[in-house]
């Protein structure tokens, strides 16, 4: 410990206070010793310091810990040349000493040196990491918080997407159409039910009808707890190891969509300790993620979740004095890992659907259950658990994910059982991930012997006794080449086993060309080669080629296309053609409007010296009813927002500053799509509005549930704007820059040049007093809004 020159300071205690305050009214907390400016927060001053002596001297000391001012004047006993704190007072400016009311001797204290400057009445400590206590102050990536839904904006309403197409060929006609009839708005949760309708009439097999109901549900969530309630038809959760089911009854699930903002996956963090303010930058694979400020002592930086694969980081710590530090490290990241603490899970319960899409009420006739469950043990290790059970079955298993140190890939293997009358099934699976920037592998098995069975299976869906898949990228100077290997073994049918070769180049201005060559090693189709070229020709059109050999022939492609825009209103169109066993040729015309979109175009094709030709149209869109009115409208798959202006026709909506439309006579416009639980930022350009148009605000932060739609309300008001030119008793302008009192009330008003005025909702009839010069009367006759030019008034002078 250093005492710098403490002579014999004999001051009173009111003295040591008063210089302790004067020294210290220029201290901030949290600041650095030599700020300019500090204010101190709180003073110590008990009745007596614990454990005192006659002849100790009793000092009121700022403190300054590790270069930090940390805005306290606390007691300080000097006794015979050594400084004494109580205990109590070190562990509450976050030093690791016991809570006690004792006297410590600072120079007793391992990694502490305590510095007394009489001249400024601060007590400067400097302390290792080590004697630092609390926990670690964490910087870098902050989630946003969750969006909240504002039930001013929730309005009930009821939604028919539909998607219709119909072609005639001269020999068959048909007509399909796919529809959802959706409710929401209206309790807690979204109704929906969709069906598929088709007709058919042949020349000579007369006329056929069906129509199939699909799905019919009710869903609630719950975005504070991420978990969602489904009634109705819908499908199990699943394991990458296990298969999904449709069925009819109830699913209770975690839904990270309900948080889109929340992280799921592990972050790529740091730990380190400094003992004086510092500032800590990261770059992730050279881009700096984050920059932050970290008092001293131990502090861990979180990554944004950019990352996907391996990569390299670099930490540099600069403390106060300008000296740095690097640190550099190895890390991975994996969409398929939890972070440590996260869950996720499903339970299911109801009737299997048998005959999806052909018949409406078709379910099995036993009751199943099913779990399935993943927990992220720590950022390394993810655990999974599924269990299903019907009549006479049931089948269980658990598996993990492992992180292979920071940055050796994932590791994935799991085993399963079931049994199904007295029969005893297994299976396992194994795989491996890595992916980097230059290079990416995967491996994955999955084996199942002759017994094993899961609920789909009673249902005669197949499952496959081995699957193998191998793929292996490499990113060279000239494209990216792939390899890949997949095998797949069914009972009593032959196995099927592929290789596949790739090749992919960006050729700049010239567009991209894919090269693929497959080959079924298990004796099959033989060999097929594909190359396929595309280039951009202009705003929205591309051409294309592509040529393929295989066994039963080769054959030809060419085409272009003017693709539909993403948001506004706008016209497409495609031609294509073909030649080889077959030849091909056909056109498309399209177009999407806010109404929807629609389609039509012919196909000719001949084969073995037949042809025939076909005509085709379709249409997809909406209808809303909503707020009283029906609208057509683009189909809608998630959410969407009916923006108002209050009756202002004509001023466009930008969603995420993209142009989205204008609203209507009525002042309305539907926007979509739109992302459910997230902020969709909608704006609306004020610069269109009339003169006499004011609004409050221009843009806000939509946030629809799922499935929904919801008000976006831009309030705008109609004002009465009146526009004059003053001249005074003299016939000349009032000088520019003169103020008019509006009267009654306390509107006021400056005149411009030429002795311009422009006045907003005036009263009618009001007088404009002009300071100091004369007034006038404005007519009692005025609109209740408008725009109107009174041109020159007299301004009579005042008496």
């Amino acid at each position: 410990m250093t005492i710098g020159k403490l002579g014999r300071c004999r001051w009173g205690l009111s003295v040591s206070i008063g210089v302790a305050l004067a020294g210290a009214v220029a201290a901030g907390h949290g600041k650095p010793a030599n700020a300019a400016q500090s204010q101190v927060e709180s003073i110590e001053v008990p009745g007596d310091v614990a454990n005192s002596a006659p002849g100790d001297e009793a000092l009121y000391l700022e403190v300054v810990l590790n270069r930090v001012r940390v805005g306290r004047i606390v007691p300080v006993v000097l006794r015979e040349g050594r400084l004494y704190v109580e205990a109590h007072t070190l562990h509450a400016l976050g030093l690791a000493v016991p809570d006690e009311h004792v006297l410590v001797a600072l120079d007793s204290l391992p990694g502490l040196r305590a510095y007394y400057d009489i001249a400024d009445q601060r007590l400067d400590l400097n302390t290792s990491v080590e004697l630092l206590e609390g926990d670690a102050q964490v910087v870098g990536y902050q989630p946003p918080p969750a969006p909240r839904l504002d039930p001013a904006t929730r309005a009930p309403g009821l939604l028919l997407n539909y998607d219709l197409y119909t072609q005639d060929d001269g020999q068959t006609r048909s007509l399909s159409g796919w529809s959802e009839v959706r409710l929401f708005g209206v309790g807690p949760g979204v109704f929906r039910s969709s069906n598929i309708t088709q007709w058919t009439g042949a020349r000579f097999a007369g006329d056929r009808f069906q129509s199939t109901r699909l799905d019919t549900s009710w869903q609630m969530d719950f975005p504070e707890r991420m978990v969602s309630i489904t009634l109705g038809d819908t499908y199990s959760g699943a394991l990458a190891w296990t298969r999904t089911m449709r069925y009819g009854g109830i699913r209770i699930s975690r839904n990270f969509n309900l948080q889109p903002y929340r992280v799921t996956v592990p972050l790529a963090s740091f730990i380190g300790d400094t003992t004086v303010p510092s500032t800590v930058d990261l770059f992730i694979n050279g881009i700096r993620e984050s920059q932050s400020t970290v008092s001293p002592g131990r502090f861990q930086v979180l990554s944004a979740p950019v990352l996907n694969g391996a990569g390299s980081a670099q930490v540099v710590i600069t403390d106060i004095t300008g000296q740095s530090r690097v640190v550099n490290f190895s890390l991975y990241n994996s969409a398929r890992l939890l972070q440590s603490g996260l869950s996720d899970w499903s339970i299911d319960l109801g009737k299997l659907r048998k005959n999806y899409g052909l018949s409406s009420f078709s379910y099995s006739d036993n009751v199943m259950a099913s779990g399935s469950g993943r927990y992220g043990l720590n950022n390394h290790v993810t655990l999974e658990g599924h269990a299903e059970s019907t009549n006479g079955l049931t089948m269980g298993g658990l598996g993990t994910l492992l992180l292979l140190g920071r940055a050796g890939g994932v590791v994935s293997l799991s085993y399963g059982m079931s049994r199904n009358g007295g029969m005893q099934g297994r299976q396992y699976s194994l795989g491996y991930e890595w992916q980097g920037q230059w290079l990416s592998a995967n491996v994955a098995t999955v084996r199942r012997d002759s017994a094993f069975r899961d609920v789909a299976s009673l249902e005669g869906s197949t499952m496959p006794r081995r699957t193998d898949q191998a793929f292996l990228g490499v990113t060279i100077g000239r494209g990216q080449l792939g390899a890949s290997y997949v095998r797949q073994d069914y009972p009593d049918t032959p196995k099927a086993s592929y290789v596949a070769l790739s090749w992919a180049q960006s050729l700049g201005s010239y567009g991209n060309v894919n090269l693929s060559v497959s080959r079924d090693v298990s004796g099959g189709a033989g060999t097929t080669t594909f190359v396929y070229w595309s280039v951009p020709i202009g705003n929205r059109h591309h051409a294309w080629a592509s040529a393929q050999s295989q066994r039963s022939g080769d054959g030809l492609t060419v085409g272009a296309m003017r693709t539909l825009p993403g948001d506004t209103d706008g016209w497409g169109w495609r031609v294509q053609g073909s030649a080889g066993r077959s030849a091909t040729s056909g056109a498309e015309i399209s177009q999407l409007t806010r109404y929807g979109q629609w389609r039509a175009g012919a196909q000719y094709w001949t084969n073995a010296g037949e042809s025939n030709t076909a005509a085709y149209a379709g249409a997809t869109g909406g209808l809303l009813l909503m707020e009283g009115s029906m609208f057509p409208m683009r189909r809608v798959d998630d959410a969407f927002a009916m923006v108002s202006t209050d009756g202002i026709e004509g001023v466009p909506v930008k969603l995420e500053n993209r142009l989205v439309g204008t609203t209507d006579d009525k002042g309305l416009l539907l926007v979509t799509p739109l992302n459910a639980w997230e902020n969709n930022d909608l704006s609306i350009d004020p610069l269109v509005l009339p003169a006499d148009v004011t609004v409050d605000r221009v843009r806000l932060a939509a946030v629809p549930a799922t499935g929904s739609g919801m008000l976006a309300r831009f309030p705008m008001k109609s004002l009465l704007v009146v526009e004059l030119a003053l001249r005074d008793g003299r016939g000349e302008w009032v000088p520019a820059g003169t103020q008019v009192n509006i009267l009654p009330g306390e509107q006021t008003a400056v005149t411009g040049y030429d002795g311009r005025l422009y006045l907003q909702d005036p009263p009618a009839g009001a007088r404009l007093v002009v300071h100091g010069l004369c007034e006038v009367g404005l007519p009692v006759d005025l609109p209740s809004r408008g725009r109107i030019n009174l041109g020159e008034l007299a301004c009579l002078q005042t008496r």
